[in-house]
């Protein structure tokens, strides 16, 4: 391996350990929302906020992070995001309350509104030649975060630290602390990552003309929606069914072990459908169908969890690499933020909508998740049916994949 490549590699390593980040300190909350509703007096409304809470953060940091990171470099932005992210998991070790733990979620909100749009532009800069690449990556080592806080909290990492929550958001803060020194030995080895950038020019299209572009900001919202109610409340649902915290817990993992073979098709599907329209309203009515199937048959979580994972992974890997798709390279970080800032608005409704519903029945906040999954198939209506790439490497092979 050349001296160039090594730090490139070590780059990507640090890029998807950072992108796990984002996911894992978020997850860990559903596995031990049980024990937060009955030990620190949470009521429905306040548990579907420790959710909700961190996403609307990631909202409003996402718009101005690009101009942060401009001002101040993508790796700096990085380390400071990977900073906010340890802090806030280890502030619940002071202060074991109620308080404690909304000061780490909105910690973890301005950690990941800051990481993932410069993430997004790490990411591309690593291989400027094939960008969906290293953006699938990305997007993969979120839902492999998921999928590992899902499958160990309420089994592994709970027990072992005598079910003390703090120490668990300790555990995956000390991983982002870990990651951001990473950070810091490659920035002084390598000075920075070389990012290339394209000049402005009036010829190119503002991105709100980028023909599906908006659309597709609302089916990423809508999935998040769906994604981060169930990343909150989908264990608690079945404890409500009589399922043990540990057993409960399982079917979340499902849902992200869907979630990974699901990112693995997205660009299989992108190129069957010629696009995004296609693809965005078969997975919408197949999620709908999974969440039906987990009102009528919750015995069958196996079955339902991994079409959901699949789905919502799919709708959420497409809408990341929209941006490297349809946008100019220079506007790929604008794009990114806004994105992100669509969707996590959306996505706040997700978790407070499905607690705001649960005096209702269980039947309403299901019905309130399928109604949202059904709106992914409505906004990609908005959609047209074959797009034409924007990126430069796209245009090159647009001629096999489009007419």
């Amino acid at each position: 391996m050349t001296p160039k490549r090594a730090p490139q590699l070590v780059a990507l390593i640090l890029v998807w350990l950072a992108a796990m980040s984002c996911r894992t300190t978020i997850v860990t909350i559903g596995p031990m929302l049980p024990l937060f509703l009955k030990h620190l007096g949470l009521g429905s409304f306040w548990g579907g906020a420790l959710t909700a809470l961190p996403l609307a953060i990631i909202a409003v940091v996402s718009i101005p992070s690009g101009r942060i990171a401009d001002r101040l470099g993508h790796q700096s932005t990085l380390i400071l995001a990977l900073g906010f992210l340890s802090l806030g998991c280890f502030v619940p070790m002071l202060d074991p309350r109620a308080a404690g733990l909304f000061i780490d979620v909105s910690a973890t909100g301005i950690g990941i509104g800051l990481a993932q749009p410069t993430l997004a532009k790490l990411a591309r800069s690593l291989n400027p030649e094939n960008p969906t690449l290293p953006t699938t990556l990305y997007a993969n080592a979120l839902v492999v975060g998921g999928f590992i806080a899902s499958l160990t909290t309420a089994p592994l990492i709970l027990p072992h630290v005598g079910y003390h929550w703090p120490r668990v958001f300790a555990f995956w803060g000390s991983i982002a602390c870990l990651t951001a020194v990473g950070w810091l030995w490659l920035a002084r080895k390598t000075r920075s990552v070389p990012i290339p950038e394209m000049p402005i020019t009036t010829a190119q299209p503002r991105l709100a003309k980028r023909a599906g572009f908006y659309p597709i900001a609302v089916a990423f919202a809508a999935q998040g929606a769906v994604f981060y109610a169930l990343v909150t409340w989908l264990p608690d649902y079945y404890v409500r069914q009589g399922w043990s915290l540990s057993r409960a817990s399982l079917p979340l993992a499902v849902v992200s072990l869907g979630s990974i073979a699901g990112g693995l098709t997205s660009p299989w599907l992108l190129r069957w459908g010629r696009g995004f329209r296609q693809p965005f309203i078969a997975v919408s009515l197949v999620m709908a169908a999974a969440l039906a199937g987990v009102l009528a048959l919750p015995a069958w979580a196996y079955v339902w969890s991994p079409l959901i994972g699949a789905t919502t992974a799919i709708i959420f890997t497409l809408g990341m690499a929209a941006p490297a798709e349809l946008v100019p390279e220079h506007q790929v970080g604008r794009a990114s933020g806004l994105l992100l800032a669509v969707g996590y608005v959306g996505a706040v409704v997700g978790p407070l909508g499905y607690g705001a519903l649960m005096p209702l029945g269980k039947e309403a906040p299901l019905a309130y998740l399928m109604a949202c999954s059904l709106a992914v198939g409505a906004a990609a209506l908005g959609i047209p049916k074959i797009l034409q790439y924007q990126s430069a490497d796209r245009d090159r092979t647009a001629s096999s994949v489009h007419p």
